[in-house]
């Protein structure tokens, strides 16, 4: 799987496109509703210059996963686009070109942290959790059952 990545993705090649202003943590419980009606971004702690399709990974991973409708992944990216968003191209191109690698890696990344979870709580993966881990089977091409979270040897 390492290899498959592209070099700038293993930190072996300058990253491609466009640096801008990053939130660093977007997602879409980072917006809120100002008194006026206006959106407003919360959280900027982690805020800083990248790759702006990071900040796209994790809708864009919901997307991908089942769990953004695509009315509403729809909706998200041509309010981002309109907005003048930098990560994706502006005329509606497809976007995936810029945000396949960090939707996958927030896929693997989110799914290996529900299932340490899961694990730690000895239960079992609730629906979401097991959408992030059945994209990472899909992912991979591997065909794959209700995974054993919490082996005898584990316990």
């Amino acid at each position: 799987a390492w290899a498959g990545l592209p070099s700038w993705a293993r930190d072996e090649a300058p990253a491609p496109g466009p640096r801008a202003l990053c939130h660093g943590d977007l997602h879409l419980g980072q917006l809120v509703r100002g008194p006026d009606g206006r959106w407003l971004l919360i959280d900027v702690d982690d805020l800083g210059v990248g790759d702006p399709a990071w900040d796209l990974a994790r809708p864009a991973a919901w997307f991908a996963c089942g769990l953004l409708s695509p009315q509403e992944w729809t909706r998200f990216l041509d309010a981002y686009r309109d907005a003048g968003g930098p990560a994706v191209p502006a005329d509606g191109a497809d976007p995936w070109s810029t945000l396949d690698v960090p939707a996958r890696a927030l896929t693997v990344q989110t799914a290996a942290l529900v299932i340490v979870k899961a694990v730690a709580a000895d239960r079992p993966l609730d629906e979401v959790e097991q959408a992030l881990v059945d994209a990472c089977a899909r992912m991979s091409g591997v065909e794959v059952g209700p995974p054993e979270l919490a082996p005898d040897t584990t316990k």
